[in-house]
């Protein structure tokens, strides 16, 4: 069984469909395979601790967009559009915070305006597509340290060789295992991740 749900254009046309706040399975699918990948983008974007804030209001502005017509799939790829749309509430936000700090008086629409008038066309494409491609691997990573069946020893051993960035060394002095061994379970762990990574990307490029 997939660990994450598959999607396709009937995906977006059911969440087109839904009436406003009507709680769906749709949605839950939706949540599922994106909003990991959106929070890890949105904090590469400069987010900071309003990542989940902004993850939140896109997704609520995603449905008058998916209902508007405005994504065309001929266009671009979802990914990059959504992505597009997280740059977007990322720079407001911003703005938004430097507007309070320096106490000026510049009109909410002006900051509005700010804003890219077509996320489809966001500056910096590459960046951008190379900036999800990270947010994918982030979300991948999580989600097999969180979500799967490691055992808690692998998860230490990961967390201290890859992650804290300790030498093969010092983790099996640290486990009390052989260099072979710490080897063999980061391998296991980073091909779990790049299964998952690819799953999810794949998964979003059928939308």
């Amino acid at each position: 069984m997939s660990t994450f749900p598959e999607t396709s254009f009937t995906l977006i046309a059911k969440i087109k469909d839904l009436a406003r706040g009507q709680d769906s399975a749709v949605w839950n699918r939706f949540w599922d395979l994106y909003a990991p990948a959106m929070r890890a983008f949105a904090v590469f974007k400069g987010a900071g601790a309003n990542a989940d804030d902004i993850v939140m209001t896109v997704l609520a502005k995603l449905v008058d967009v998916l209902r508007s017509g405005q994504y065309q799939p001929e266009k671009g790829s979802f990914h990059s559009y959504l992505a597009a749309m997280i740059y977007n509430e990322v720079h407001m936000q911003r703005r938004k915070d430097e507007v309070r700090r320096t106490d000026s008086h510049v009109p909410l629409d002006e900051v509005l305006q700010e804003t890219l008038a077509d996320p489809g066309q966001a500056p910096g494409q590459a960046e951008t597509d190379a900036d999800w491609q990270r947010a994918i691997l982030a979300a991948a990573v999580e989600h097999v340290m969180t979500k799967t069946a490691l055992s808690d020893r692998d998860r230490e051993i990961y967390r201290f060789y890859v992650q804290e960035g300790h030498s093969i060394d010092e983790a099996a002095k640290q486990f009390k295992l052989s260099r072979n061994s710490v080897s063999q379970v980061k391998t296991r762990i980073e091909r779990r991740i790049a299964a998952i990574g690819r799953e999810m990307a794949a998964a979003a490029e059928r939308i």
